[in-house]
């Protein structure tokens, strides 16, 4: 829990130099899977006990946009793990799925947090494969591991931000009936003309 600038400060109020380090703090109510507005923070002077860690007033702004973990008080120091990481659980991606994959299907385990993929649905009984995913975030990106078995291939465990419960549905679906494969789009996006091998459009 967010430690209380109140507390900080008492602790601290025999100091013979007032504190010159400011921290973030949430300045009203904030429930527990809010996002964080401008107007919810502020910063405040105080000198933490050793142990004690809070989010330092020069980054305030990264705050803006991230999502709360835990309920936050008014006048509650801010921590980095008080909040979700940049993206996660926010539009279009509030709802989330984990991937198992092998490397090959995976890209490689190249995915970084951020990247927007697409998910490819391959029928293992020739019925072909199909866009079951477009364009949704990657929201962690984990290393390689291995089954657990001797003799077992590594894999890449990746989770995807879809932007509701029922493509999350859609997606679970499809992983455990047939065979799944991240590829990343262009970021250009799809092309409206098709260039010939001559160079006319």
């Amino acid at each position: 829990m967010a430690s209380a600038v109140a507390g900080v400060l008492v602790a601290h109020r025999a100091a013979s130099q007032p504190p010159s380090d400011r921290f973030v703090v949430v300045t009203s109510q904030v429930d527990a899977g809010s996002t964080l507005r401008s107007e919810d923070l502020g910063t405040v002077a105080a000198q933490l006990p050793d142990g004690v860690s809070a989010v330092p007033s020069e980054r305030a702004e990264q705050m803006v946009g991230r999502v709360a973990r835990v309920g936050l008080e008014p006048m509650a120091m801010l921590r980095d793990d008080d909040l979700f990481d940049h993206g996660r659980f926010t539009p279009p991606a509030t709802t989330e799925v984990v991937l198992d994959l092998p490397p090959s299907r995976a890209l490689l385990g190249t995915v970084r947090v951020g990247d927007r993929v697409d998910v490819l649905s391959t029928d293992p009984n020739g019925q072909g494969t199909a866009v079951v995913a477009a364009g949704v975030t990657v929201t962690e990106a984990g290393a390689d591991h291995d089954g657990g078995s001797i003799g077992s291939a590594s894999t890449v465990e990746v989770r995807l931000g879809l932007p509701d419960g029922v493509s999350a549905a859609s997606l679970v679906d499809a992983a455990v009936r047939t065979e799944l494969t991240l590829v990343l789009p262009s970021p250009r996006g799809d092309r409206s003309e098709v260039v010939d091998t001559e160079g006319r459009s």
